[in-house]
């Protein structure tokens, strides 16, 4: 994938912000404002440059129909080339896959619909913004069994952390469709061992009492 320039990452990064905080893609006004450039046109010119390239995909007769294509970030990815190329720390373990599960609070079968793309697309967009490789998302009715690849510096507690602060981030956007004090049940399952992790999510759901 080609490099962005200085203004299409400054373009990718506030299409990134944006669709974190609101849950939906800006229009290119929108985009305009934010990264200060008044031409609509300079705009849509350099989304079809930030397209050509595989950042986004998009509908050319619809608003707000922009979507990130899910591709570390450029600093993300040179400093995966400069791990297995430099070869100045041979031995080094660069990459941790990372198998975890997490229980909605008392089971309650939030992600139906448009609730679970919802959660889909909020898992992707952290994914992008730290790094992440999501190898396998499953999005149950109460439960979420995710397989991530990971720098070896993120822990499986930050990794856990930054997954539910996903979770809690779209509920807080849609409080409406997401009742409760919180998303999440407290605990979780975090294995390196992925043979092990359906197992592990049985455990868990089976801790974890059902709401009435």
């Amino acid at each position: 994938m080609r490099p962005l320039t200085q203004k299409q990452q400054r373009i990718f990064n506030f299409l990134n912000r944006y669709a974190e905080q609101r849950g939906f893609p800006p229009t290119m006004r929108e985009i305009g404002e934010g990264v200060g450039l008044s031409n609509v046109s300079a705009v849509r010119g350099h989304l079809a440059a930030i397209e050509k390239k595989g950042y986004i995909a998009k509908d050319p007769d619809k608003a707000r129909s922009i979507r990130i294509v899910h591709a570390p970030s450029i600093l993300s990815r040179f400093k995966r080339k400069l791990h297995k190329f430099a070869r100045t720390d041979e031995g080094v373990l660069h990459e941790v896959i990372y198998g975890l599960a997490l229980v909605t609070r008392k089971r309650r079968p939030h992600f139906t619909g448009q609730r679970q793309q919802w959660l889909a697309d909020a898992l992707d967009r952290r994914a992008v913004e730290h790094g992440w490789k999501l190898i396998g998302k499953r999005i149950e009715l109460d439960h979420l069994l995710l397989v991530v690849q990971v720098w070896p510096n993120h822990s499986p507690e930050l990794v856990v952390s930054r997954v539910r602060q996903a979770g809690e981030a779209l509920r807080a956007r849609h409080r409406r469709d997401f009742p409760g004090r919180c998303l999440w049940a407290k605990g979780c399952a975090i294995t390196t061992d992925l043979d092990r992790l359906e197992e592990m999510a049985a455990h868990l759901l089976n801790e974890v009492p059902l709401e009435g």
